[in-house]
């Protein structure tokens, strides 16, 4: 029975995968890489930390999961943004930087579906609002790795050298210095 499932979900090509999507479960595992593009999100939302492109006929625009295994990445995010290559059970997660992207690499996942998105822009709007405010409580509280990521901790607490989940963070070495920061021209390549 499954195999003849899968052979008309082949021949039925997108709207067969669509119609598959509530038969296998939505938690489990991922594959994960990051991408650095700017710009509006196939939901009309600018491109910001917290969003991931997945396939839409796997998580609908507008659902929140958390991601762990993610490394600082883990945390909460909102499906926002799709992509061609994003198929499946894929998952690319925006980064603010080509050398941070480059870094993450591509790497399997865990996901747990918080709330299934319907694919509109009202969704993905509202559900980014939750996850903006579930990232502020964890901030708050010095949770790490539910909702916040260790970067959304880094950029709040530039001084502390840990986080709350112990691992390193990057500190500001010039903390007691009053000698203003040197700041680099950008870099076209980030």
């Amino acid at each position: 029975m499954i195999g003849r499932v899968l052979v008309m979900a082949a021949l039925l090509g997108a709207a067969g995968r669509s119609a598959l999507a509530g038969t296998e479960p939505l938690n489990g595992s991922y594959l994960a890489t990051a991408y650095t593009q700017k710009g509006i999100t196939a939901s009309g939302q600018y491109v910001h930390r917290h969003v991931v492109a997945a396939d839409p006929d796997v998580l609908p625009i507008g659902t929140r999961i958390k991601i762990r295994l993610a490394g600082r990445y883990s945390g909460e995010y909102v499906v926002a943004d799709t992509g061609d290559k994003i198929q499946g059970r894929r998952l690319d997660i925006y980064l603010p930087t080509a050398r941070a992207c480059k870094k993450f690499g591509s790497k399997p996942v865990k996901v747990r579906v918080v709330q299934l998105g319907d694919g509109t822009h009202a969704a993905a709007k509202q559900a980014d609002q939750a996850v903006k405010e579930d990232v502020k409580k964890d901030v708050d509280n010095k949770v790490v790795g539910n909702a916040a990521t260790e970067a959304d901790w880094a950029a709040t607490h530039p001084r502390t050298t840990t986080s709350p989940a112990g691992t390193a963070v990057k500190s500001n070495s010039n903390a007691t210095s009053t000698a203003p920061a040197k700041s680099n021209p950008p870099n076209p390549l980030e």
